[in-house]
Parts: C-alpha cells; structure tokens; sequence
C-alpha cells in the first residue's frame, strides 16, 4: 500500500497494569509500518508506579497532568491537540492488536475511499489464556451484556459468533474492509477502544477539552456529516479486570459520571426513553436477567457455536449488572427527589 498516512496513537494513563502496557506497547511497536509515521501520546495524570517511565522506555511522548487524574476525557481530549499525524488512533492501556499488520489494515479504508472518516474493527478478540470476563466481553462484541447485540445494541461490534457485519448500510465490501454508512438512528457510539478517525475531523469538534465526551463529540462529527465508516474485518483485544466486583463497580461509576450527571444534556444516549426501540430492549433485559433461563438459553446458543465456558457468565453478569444498574438508579431517583423536597 503506497501513500501511508501519518498516526498519532494517544492513551491515557494512571498507574496502569505494567505488565499489560508493556504488552500493549510491543505489539504497537512491532507493527510493520514506518516508524517515521507514528508517534506515540500519552497523557498521564501523575502515576507513581512506573507508567511514566515504562511509556518513554517506548518512546511515547509523555505528559503528565495531575490535576487532571479523574479527567481522563479532558486529558484525551488535549492529547488530540497535541497530534500531529493525519490519523488518530485512540488505544487505551489495556487495548492489546493481536497482529503486526493491525494498523496497515486499519489505515487502508481512509487510503481506498475518501468518504471515510473513522475505522474500527468488526470485532474483539482474545487468546485462551485471559480472563472469563474478557473473554465473555469479546464473544457478547461489548464489556456490558446491556448494550450488546442481545439487547440495546448500543456498541459498534458484532458478537464472536456473527458471521457478517450487520449494522449501517454496507456500501461495499473487499477481503479488508466493509464500508458503512449511517443515519441517525443507528450511528453507533464511537470514540474508544482502537478506534481511528481523521485529524483534521476531530479538530472541528473538540474545541474545549472540558466539554470533550467521545460518544458525544463523535455524534457531532456525525451531524457534520462525517457518516461513513471502514469497519476492518480484524479484531482487538480489550482486556476487562477478572475481578466482578471492579468490573461492576466500574460499570456503575461510568454511568453516574456520564449519564446520571448530565441527564438532559447528552448529544448521543446509550438509553433513549423516547425510544420505542430502547424501551423495549430494556424491558427485555429485565425480563431475561430476572428469569435467568432466556439468558442460559442465549449463553448455550453461543457456546455450541464457539465452545468457550465464558458464555455461561451471560445469565450471571447480565443480573448482577441488572441489580448494580437498579440500586444506582434507585439512589439517583432518591437523591433528584430530596433536593426537589
């Protein structure tokens, strides 16, 4: 592929697992293609585990921010400003490529049609010797049974067990690449996990770093009209905690920071109660996590296509997730009506 665009990949840190990172860093070094392309930001917020240290022993170029430790959306945010390449690849610390030709693959659908504006992969992955959870995550195609293809359907990838890329409209298609195009009712989030959009696109949206929220600023990327997508038929690794009670506890705290917070004052909404569609999805998932059955049902369906036990947390984590979501919205409803008493 001649004409291969710059990169500024950028990751935001706190005291990460450094033996991740470390892995997350090779496989991003290993990658065959021109090291004079790519540069490497990473905005720390003042770790004191080595995660400075270990990310210029890779030669990322490091900022350390921390004043901006529970901010991670505003140190993204000045990452982006601070790039320099033509692409950006948004990698977190636990977001591992499971091949050396991850970003040629990726790059190539903004190379072979102009309309394109963002590339991710169709789907996640993992090796055999990683957690339940993060093998669960990537069979489901999201690290949240709620927003995945079996109920609200909120996430860009497919499950493990999905043959074909069945969401937008599909353009056109090689051994690579499909490329989608979206309308406002199914554009996806977008903004995390291996994710590549266009400089010069995120430099029309993210003007203030205090009001950066990527599934809010890629919706008005959106609105831009900015609607077509290469979905690469490849797949990353997202590595989720093994421990259920972070995992839950993680889940919970993203939605009262982003959700709970800014009720009223979301551009993209992962649950819409206007609609329909949404509203009978989550009806769904209360029945099927409370019944336990439709859940083992769906677990045993993936587990006869792909024979990995992880399927069999589906009916667990889709009701410990169920009562998590339900406590934290009973507090939130009981905080909204004390200070309107």
């Amino acid at each position: 592929m001649n004409n291969l665009p710059s990169i500024s990949i950028v990751t935001c840190t706190y005291n990460v697992n450094l033996k991740l990172f470390e892995k997350v860093l090779k496989a991003l070094r290993e990658q065959v293609y021109p090291k004079r392309l790519i540069e490497h930001i990473v905005m720390d917020a003042g770790s004191s585990n080595g995660t400075v240290e270990l990310a210029k022993k890779f030669g990322c170029k490091v900022y350390v921010h921390p004043e901006l430790l529970e901010e991670e959306q505003v140190r993204a945010s000045l990452g982006f400003k601070k790039a320099k390449g033509k692409i950006l690849l948004i990698i977190q610390s636990d977001n591992l490529v499971p091949s050396n030709d991850w970003l040629r693959r990726m790059v190539q659908p903004f190379v072979e049609n102009k309309k394109v504006f963002c590339t991710y992969t169709a789907r996640y992955s993992y090796t055999k010797d990683m957690s339940a959870i993060t093998r669960y995550g990537a069979l489901i195609g999201a690290n949240d049974p709620l927003i995945s293809p079996y109920f609200l359907d909120k996430i860009e990838k497919i499950a493990m067990t999905t043959s074909n890329y069945n969401k937008g409209t599909i353009i056109s298609e090689n051994k690579n690449h499909y490329i989608v195009k979206f309308n406002k009712d199914n554009f996806p989030p977008l903004g995390d996990n291996g994710q590549m959009v266009l400089r010069s696109v995120m430099e029309k949206v993210n003007k203030d770093p205090k009001e950066y929220l990527h599934l809010d600023t890629f919706s008005r990327m959106f609105d831009l009209g900015y609607d077509t997508c290469g979905v690469v038929k490849a797949s990353i690794i997202h590595v989720i905690t093994s421990d259920i009670k972070r995992f839950v506890t993680r889940r919970i705290q993203l939605k009262e920071k982003f959700f709970d917070d800014r009720r009223n004052n979301r551009r993209f909404l992962i649950f819409d109660i206007n609609s329909k569609k949404d509203r009978i999805n989550l009806i769904k998932y209360v029945i099927f996590s409370l019944t336990f059955v439709p859940t083992l049902f769906q677990g045993a369906r993936g587990y006869l296509k792909i024979r990995d036990s992880a399927w069999f947390l589906h009916p667990v984590i889709c009701f410990i997730m169920l009562i998590a979501y339900g406590y934290s919205e009973f507090k939130w409803i009981l905080k909204k009506s004390l200070r309107l008493a």
